[in-house]
């Protein structure tokens, strides 16, 4: 199998007999073994128990009965999602680490689909960075260059898929972490609608899960899997009752209204380049007879991004507290940044938390009758991948382009359009209306085929 094959081509492939999911299964680990010494991806490899569920896959398909939509694709799960008899750690060395019982819903739907787990991705501490950096695994660099970031806590789901480890990967987004790395590593990253996917535990109300791809159709092929039901959790929608990926190609651009907003002002400033990449994308959509409208200054500004962060401080405070405090200094940049959160009173949270709720209402009415909001999905390109943060900007001015759709509980979803003078890959942002995950997953498919051309793995 090429590295870069699609969900789609691979099981065609089983379909025909051309390909077994033991070769796949047997690819991916000698990826792993070839390429993640060098980007640190990967911190547990489960080799027996997926040689194994490789071999009943290969039955399965000679005897004609996959037993689901992705029956001997090859998958690794985020530290974060528990995956039983596997360690996690919540990216810290703080964290004692603990061996799950049972699985997360997202891993037990691709398992029912017939994916075959065969490891665990890293992520950074406690998943509040906007970088791959981790007291517990230390540097997750980018398959495009490992001198580059992988960008949030879904940094090692984003540069497996990106190295050609995995066709897709469940990435999970709080703050921006879906978004982040799929904009930095090149890929397709969905953050679906708020209950689109279900997800526990523990639930939080800015917390999804969803698909990081190498393209639309195998980031809706997953959504399609992800989004099945699950009775553990009471936050879920109702099923969709859609196939995302057969509906696609319906798409008019000619009856839309799309408002472009440059920069909203929450933290970090947009890029010429990134600017660029919205001026193509915004070309691509008014050819096709959009309507296209852009804001005249950034609608917010630095005190909601304070708000912003003083909810996600205190969230962290209360992870960390369950440790000494000795241990708790083993995640020393966590400590450091959650000191003034452990001051702050229940009255203080209670007041930041009314401050979001007219944020979010706010960020919800920006749209106005707009369909979609295109915006970048970072302000600028991937930075070094030591640093917590480009030289001069505090790590939590990075989610200045995608946490507000967090709160808002919208769909948002990252593709690759271009790449900066160095090279780096540059991500556009589009965010839907709440619960329209096939509308935005149509509007990324039409920019995707105007505009497409993934930037190769380091070999």
């Amino acid at each position: 199998m090429s590295s870069t094959s699609s969900v789609q081509q691979t099981i065609e492939m089983f379909k025909r007999g051309d390909l077994s999911p033991v070769e796949v299964v047997r690819d991916s680990l000698d990826r792993i073994d070839e390429i993640n010494p060098v980007i640190n991806a990967i911190y547990e490899v489960d080799r027996e128990g997926a040689l194994l569920a490789a071999a009943a896959s290969e039955r399965r398909w000679r005897a004609g009965a996959p037993i689901g939509p992705l029956d001997g694709i090859p998958i690794t799960v985020k530290d974060a999602l528990a995956t039983k008899g596997m360690v996690t750690y919540r990216g810290s060395a703080a964290d004692p680490g603990h061996v799950a019982e049972a699985d997360h819903p997202t891993v037990s739907r691709v398992r029912e689909a017939g994916s075959i787990v065969v490891g665990k991705s890293t992520m950074c501490d406690y998943g509040i960075l906007a970088s791959g950096v981790s007291s517990r695994f230390g540097v997750t660099r980018n398959p495009r260059n490992p001198k580059w970031n992988t960008g949030a806590s879904s940094s090692g789901a984003a540069a497996s898929v990106a190295a050609g480890i995995e066709p897709v990967t469940i990435g999970t987004d709080i703050v921006g972490s879906i978004r982040i790395p799929a904009s930095y590593c090149g890929l397709v990253g969905l953050k679906p609608s708020q209950g689109r996917v279900p997800y526990y535990f523990p639930n939080h109300p800015a917390l999804v899960a969803g698909p990081i791809a190498r393209n639309v159709v195998d980031a809706a092929h997953l959504l399609n899997v992800l989004a099945r039901p699950d009775r553990s959790d009471f936050s879920a929608l109702p099923p969709a009752h859609v196939d995302f990926t057969k509906e696609l190609e319906e798409f008019d651009p000619a009856t839309l209204r799309i408002l472009v907003i440059n920069d909203l002002g929450l933290g970090a400033k947009t890029s010429p380049a990134v600017k660029s990449a919205l001026v193509k994308a915004e070309g691509f959509f008014r050819a096709a007879g959009a309507s296209v409208e852009r804001t005249a200054a950034p609608p917010f500004d630095a005190q909601d991004m304070a708000d912003i962060e003083l909810h996600y401080m205190v969230r962290c405070v209360a992870e960390l507290l369950k440790v000494p405090e000795e241990q708790q200094k083993l995640s020393p940049f966590i400590y450091s940044w959650t000191k003034p959160g452990r001051e702050y009173s229940a009255v203080q949270y209670q007041e930041s938390w009314n401050a979001i709720q007219r944020l979010r209402d706010r960020a919800y009415k920006l749209a106005g009758e707009a369909d979609f909001i295109i915006l970048p999905s970072t302000a600028d390109t991937a930075f070094a991948a030591e640093r917590f943060a480009p030289e001069g900007q505090s790590p939590f001015s990075l989610w200045s382009t995608t946490c507000l759709f967090n709160f808002t509980e919208q769909p948002a979803i990252s593709l690759p359009l271009g790449a900066d003078t160095e090279g780096k890959p540059i991500g556009v942002q589009i965010v839907g209306k709440r619960f329209d995950d096939l509308g935005i997953l149509k509007a990324a498919y039409f920019l995707e085929k105007k505009s497409f051309a993934p930037s190769p793995h380091i070999e």
